[in-house]
């Protein structure tokens, strides 16, 4: 039977333990075919994410793979127009158009010739300064709170901070949506 005459040997054992088992779990779950490799299929996208994988054959015979994937960035949406109409006089009117724009996710209404009118750029700058306001406001009241939740023994500092960051993201997007009704956006 193996004593310990410290709680530093113990303790040395169950990590020493605990970062073996872990490594034979990463390894079997590496070594299963089903499952643990993440499949490239299942990548997150966006409307305007793109995925290419190309593979080319040297002349000696040996390939190349090469694989590009583009998870909205650097935020371009690429249009390109190849049109050929007839003409009366018998000839071909060919018109090229390559156009890149940045892409929108929060899609707004166009106004004349594909820009923003002013009215919605205002309504996009009231909802921006909601949203800082609404982070200013949740600032101040964790403030008030965040003390007596670091001061839990262990878990107190993290839950703080988790409370911290998310009374911001919350009251910043209620704000934002406040200040767009507001102003009838």
């Amino acid at each position: 039977m193996i004593q310990f005459k410290s709680l530093n040997g113990l303790s040395t054992l169950v990590l020493a333990s605990g970062l073996i088992a872990s490594n034979f779990m990463s390894l079997n779950m590496l070594a299963k075919k089903d499952g643990g490799i993440p499949d490239i299929a299942k990548l997150s996208n966006t409307p305007y994410s793109s995925i290419q994988i190309r593979s080319e054959t040297k002349p000696d015979g040996a390939e190349e793979w090469m694989f590009n994937s583009k998870q909205h960035d650097p935020k371009l949406v690429t249009t390109i127009i190849d049109d050929s109409k007839p003409t009366f006089n018998g000839g071909v009117k060919k018109k090229y158009v390559h156009k890149q724009d940045v892409a929108q996710f929060a899609i707004y209404p166009k106004g004349s010739d594909g820009k923003l009118t002013a009215d919605q750029i205002a309504c996009i700058e009231k909802m921006a300064q909601g949203k800082s306001n609404g982070m200013m406001i949740a600032d101040a009241a964790s403030v008030q709170v965040t003390p007596a939740i670091a001061s839990v023994p262990i878990i107190g500092p993290v839950l703080a901070g988790i409370f911290f960051g998310q009374s911001r993201k919350q009251l910043g997007s209620v704000a934002s949506d406040l200040a767009g009704q507001w102003n009838d956006c």
